[in-house]
C-alpha cells in the first residue's frame, strides 16, 4: 500500500512537470504569434532547462535556434519546485527554470536638422524724379543799335590816338564834331614840350559821345630803366606836364597802361608793366591828383610801338601810355 501511494505521487509529480513545461512552450509559441520582430532572421531567445536529477546534478539544455525573432514585454514565467518528501526513499526532483534573456533593441538615434533656407528679401529701390516745371522768363531786350564809328571789345568808342613826336603832332579818329577837333588841337599844341606843326586825321561823327577817350602816346619822352618800375628824375618831368592838365580840367579821368619790351617772359613782362603802370598813379597821387580820377592797366608786351630788336625799339616800349576821357566834354 505504502508503494502504490508513492506510485501515485510520483505520477502526480511527472504530471505537474509535463504540464509545466506544457505552458512554458505555449506561452513562447504564444508571444511568438502575438509580437512578431522587425528582423525575421534574429535568433530567438534561449530557454534553459536545469534539470535536477536524483544524483543531485544538473544539466541545461538549450532548444534548437528557431528563425522567429525574440520578443520583449511579455510576462515572466514563474518557476515551480515540486519535493516529495518521504521517511525512507527520496524521490527524483526536477526543478524547471525558464529564464527569458530580454533583449533591450534600441533604436539608434537620428537626429534631423532641418535647415531653414535665409530668404533675403531685397526691397526694390524705386527711384523717383520729380521734374520741376521749366520756367522760361522771356526778357525783353533792347535790340542793340549799329553804331556807325569803331568800338572797343567793351563797346565803348575807340580812343583818339594823339601822337606826340620831335615836330609833328599828329591826331587820327573820330570826334562828335568840328568844335571837338578843334578843342583837342588846342590842347595838344599848348602841351607840347617843342614848337611842332598839327596834322589831323580826324573824321566827324555826331553819334560818338563826347566822353571818348584820347591815347597819348609819347615818342620822346624818357622811359622806365629796363626790368624797373622806377621813375627817374627827367621821367618825372614827363609826368608832370599831364598832372598840370589835369588840375586844369577837373572833370577829366585817366587810365594808366603799363607796357614792357618784347624781351623776358609773359609772365615776367606782364609782371613789370603792372609795377610800372601804378607807380605811375602812385606818382600823380603824390601830385595831387584825386586817386578816384586814376586808373591803371597792365598788358605786358602785347602791345609794342616797333618791333625792331634793338635798344631804341627796347626803351621805347618800356613805357606808360595815358588814356583822357572828358578833354572835349564842354563842347
Amino acid at each position: 500500500m505504502y508503494r502504490r501511494r508513492l506510485d501515485g505521487r510520483a505520477i502526480v509529480w511527472v504530471v505537474g512537470a509535463a504540464l509545466i513545461v506544457a505552458l512554458s512552450l505555449l506561452a513562447v509559441y504564444a508571444g511568438r504569434t502575438m509580437y512578431p520582430g522587425d528582423d525575421s532572421t534574429a535568433p530567438a531567445d534561449p530557454i534553459v532547462v536545469d534539470t535536477i536529477g536524483p544524483s543531485g546534478t544538473s544539466s541545461t539544455t538549450a532548444p534548437a535556434a528557431s528563425s522567429e525573432p525574440a520578443t520583449t514585454g511579455l510576462p515572466p514565467v514563474s518557476s515551480t519546485t515540486s519535493s516529495v518528501a518521504s521517511t525512507t526513499t527520496r524521490p527524483t526532483t526536477t526543478t524547471t527554470e525558464v529564464t527569458r534573456k530580454t533583449t533591450s533593441s534600441t533604436a539608434p538615434t537620428t537626429t534631423t536638422r532641418v535647415s531653414r533656407p535665409t530668404t533675403t528679401s531685397t526691397a526694390p529701390t524705386t527711384t523717383t524724379r520729380v521734374s520741376r516745371p521749366t520756367t522760361t522768363s522771356t526778357q525783353l531786350t533792347t535790340p542793340a543799335v549799329a553804331v556807325s564809328y569803331s568800338t572797343l571789345p567793351d563797346g565803348s568808342p575807340q580812343p583818339v590816338v594823339a601822337i606826340f613826336d620831335v615836330d609833328t603832332i599828329t591826331l587820327s579818329g573820330t570826334v562828335p564834331s568840328q568844335a571837338a577837333a578843334d578843342r583837342l588841337g588846342a590842347l595838344a599844341l599848348a602841351n607840347s614840350k617843342t614848337p611842332a606843326s598839327l596834322v589831323k586825321f580826324l573824321d566827324i561823327d555826331t553819334n560818338v559821345p563826347k566822353s571818348f577817350g584820347v591815347r597819348v602816346i609819347e615818342l620822346t619822352s624818357f622811359r622806365f630803366p629796363e626790368a624797373s618800375a622806377v621813375i627817374l628824375p627827367d621821367h618825372a618831368l614827363e609826368f608832370d606836364r599831364v598832372a598840370t592838365v589835369m588840375e586844369a580840367l577837373p572833370n577829366v579821368t585817366a587810365l594808366v597802361i603799363g607796357h614792357a619790351d618784347q624781351r623776358g617772359s609773359s609772365k615776367d613782362n606782364f609782371a613789370i608793366s603792372d609795377a610800372r603802370a601804378r607807380a605811375t598813379v602812385s606818382y600823380l597821387v603824390g601830385k595831387g591828383i584825386d586817386p578816384d580820377r586814376l586808373s591803371s592797366r597792365a598788358v605786358g608786351e602785347t602791345d609794342l610801338l616797333i618791333l625792331n630788336d634793338d635798344e631804341a625799339a627796347f626803351a621805347l616800349n618800356r613805357r606808360t601810355e595815358f588814356v583822357f576821357y572828358g578833354l572835349v566834354a564842354d563842347t
